[in-house]
């Protein structure tokens, strides 16, 4: 398979810019959601959910509500398995069913962003994920922990004394703590000067200014 057609880790924005991207994974629980989502309206805030497919099976009318909204949604496999430990098969068929439930639940095809279950990788799986359609693997570059149900206060420390140009911050939904620190997070962070994007417009930044400076 051509090496130009795998998919590329991205892990970090524009580094000279004060935009940075809250993601939300949704691998199991339907969680915390709600609760996100109401956190993320009422701040005027656009974010970018990872979601797996049988999440997306189970929780259709939050998945519905995502997109709704203004919010981006990617493809975290179907049932969060570790993509480096499954057969050729499993791994076509983890992809290959998420977006399809996925699209059933928003009408939206999750293409060109994935999120690895358990940040795990190779080769083959980026070659093939590439050759489906995921132009990007979404990384991460500031984790909040949340999933250890840490409190919101521990939660918006974390994020407040790592936080830098271009980060794309890790949470995920079935985090006790989650919501209430994306409230206390968001406000802070903006009077900080950061300007919240979705993942999309980041990495379009990024290749346009990496283009840019090709041509010049």
């Amino acid at each position: 398979m051509p090496y130009d057609k795998s998919s590329i880790i991205f892990a970090r924005g524009d580094i000279h810019s004060r935009q940075i991207a809250l993601t939300y994974d949704c691998g199991a629980d339907r969680g915390k959601a709600v609760e996100i989502l109401d956190v993320l309206q009422g701040h005027g805030v656009r974010a970018t959910f990872f979601v797996t497919g049988k999440w997306a099976e189970k929780n259709t009318d939050i998945a519905r509500r995502i997109v709704r909204e203004g919010h981006e949604v990617g493809n975290h496999s179907y049932n969060h398995l570790d993509l480096t430990q499954v057969s050729l098969e499993e791994l076509i068929q983890q992809i290959h069913e998420a977006d399809n439930s996925i699209y059933r639940a928003t009408g939206k095809h999750p293409q060109p962003l994935f999120r690895l279950p358990f940040g795990s990788y190779s080769r083959q799986v980026l070659d093939i994920l590439g050759d489906m359609g995921y132009k990007y693997c979404i990384h991460w570059s500031l984790e909040t922990l949340d999933y250890q149900q840490r409190t919101a206060n521990n939660i918006v420390y974390r994020i407040l004394r790592n936080i830098r140009n271009g980060d794309i911050i890790l949470m995920h939904v079935l985090g006790e703590g989650t919501a209430e620190a994306s409230d206390l997070a968001v406000t802070k962070l903006k009077n900080q000067g950061y300007e919240f994007v979705t993942i999309g417009s980041m990495v379009r930044k990024v290749f346009e200014l990496r283009d840019e400076e090709k041509d010049g």
